[in-house]
């Protein structure tokens, strides 16, 4: 009989490394959603327009994006840990900024060091996710599953958190970063405890490069098209809907203004755990359509100043966000072989920021102009569309697939 030591401290090991690559994820989302409650305090406390609004939560994207360029192939080589402590003293780092803030040039400093940590340590953090939950199907789906869940409801809870910490605790712009700060620490220290080996299996000694493999580029662009729409709507979400919401509810309530982004990621999250019977490339697809209606209900809430119509359109999105996110994230992480998987969730990270901050920066000019209200509205129409353009071609796609198997002589 093999010694207990023999098959327990490997599987102990793997236990550790899958909860600090959850926790790790579920820290860094927490946190990047963490301001978007505090836009409008921050606003009326520095003194700053729509348009740097929509600029603090966009330059976070433009630091993330040449970080996962680096930061996602790195792990593939050097290890997941070392980049996952980067990116979580770097967060720190961020909150504690934030919590010290002087100017708005502080918070600026802030949102940059933010999005070093989560385009060091996000990429790393799912890899490590995917090589200690197993290679089988069973596995690396367990694994895709805990991901999203840390990722959206991450994102759900740093809104709802830093509202009700601002609305009824003390030191209202301070207090939410110093907890999320600590928490921070905690989960640093998870990390430093895990005793995964630091190299992925497989993983060579080359020089770090991001890349997809030509085994997954059809699957990819598909799944990146689908992510990059379902990200840009949680962007502009994140950036401008709580202070949308306070003007068509009439409340200054910080609480109540963040739980309506609260409300949409949480909606996606619960739908990723309810969407495993579809197909990946389906969820995507039906995805896409749900995330349009639910961009419609906004545009008419505001167009025609009918506040009940928030929590459908929150609830749509959110649906419509859950289901691109679940199927494509499942859907590569089980096609990708493991010691290109930093590279290719990097790339995927990429293409998803993309459509985070791109959008956003185009609301704060259009408001300028039009105002936060119609530039919101406008944008959200022409994403709207650009989801309706996208699900047939998805659907072709499921169609293509069925064929070619019918095809296959095996």
């Amino acid at each position: 009989m093999a010694s207990p030591g023999l098959t327990e401290a490997p599987a102990a090991a793997a236990r550790g490394a899958f909860l600090a690559g959850a926790a790790t994820l579920a820290a860094l989302y927490v946190g990047n959603n963490v301001p978007s409650a505090l836009y409008a305090l921050l606003r009326t406390t520095f003194g700053f327009s729509a348009l740097v609004q929509t600029l603090l939560y966009a330059v976070a994207v433009a630091v993330i994006v040449p970080a996962l360029l680096v930061a996602g192939p790195l792990s593939d080589t050097v290890g997941r840990r070392p980049l996952m402590l980067f990116g979580l003293g770097a967060f720190l780092l961020g909150d504690v900024v934030f919590a010290l803030a002087t100017g708005t040039g502080w918070l600026f400093a802030a949102r940059v060091l933010q999005g070093l940590g989560m385009g060091a340590g996000a990429a790393a953090a799912q890899a490590m996710l995917n090589d200690s939950a197993g290679q089988d199907a069973l596995g690396q789906r367990r694994a895709s599953r805990t991901a999203t869940a840390c990722v959206t409801f991450g994102l759900a809870l740093g809104p709802l958190a830093a509202g009700l910490l601002a609305q009824y605790g003390p030191l209202p712009r301070q207090l939410s970063f110093v907890v999320h700060a600590v928490a921070v620490a905690v989960v640093a220290l998870l990390v430093l405890r895990t005793s995964r080996p630091a190299r992925p299996a497989g993983a060579r000694r080359r020089r770090p490069r991001l890349g997809v493999p030509p085994v997954v580029r059809r699957t990819f662009v598909i799944a990146g098209a689908s992510s990059f729409l379902a990200w840009a709507v949680l962007g502009m979400f994140s950036a401008v809907v709580p202070s949308l919401v306070s003007g068509l509810l009439g409340t200054a309530n910080l609480a109540v203004a963040a739980g309506a982004l609260t409300l949409m990621i949480a909606t996606s999250g619960v739908v990723q755990f309810g969407a495993g019977r579809l197909a990946p490339t389906a969820a995507q697809a039906s995805g896409l359509l749900v995330l349009a209606a639910g961009l419609a209900l906004l545009v008419v809430a505001d167009e025609a100043g009918l506040a009940w119509l928030v929590v459908p359109a929150m609830l749509g999105t959110g649906t419509g966000h859950g289901l691109v996110f679940t199927g494509a994230l499942h859907e590569l992480t089980t096609v990708t072989p493991p010691a290109e998987r930093g590279a290719v969730i990097g790339s995927y990270y990429v293409v998803s920021y993309l459509g985070l901050g791109g959008p956003v920066i185009g609301v704060g000019l259009l408001s300028l102009a039009r105002g936060l209200s119609a530039a919101t509205v406008l944008v959200a129409a022409v994403v709207g569309g650009c989801c309706l353009v996208l699900a047939p071609l998805v659907f072709l796609e499921i169609r293509r697939r069925g064929a070619a198997s019918a095809d296959d002589p095996q």
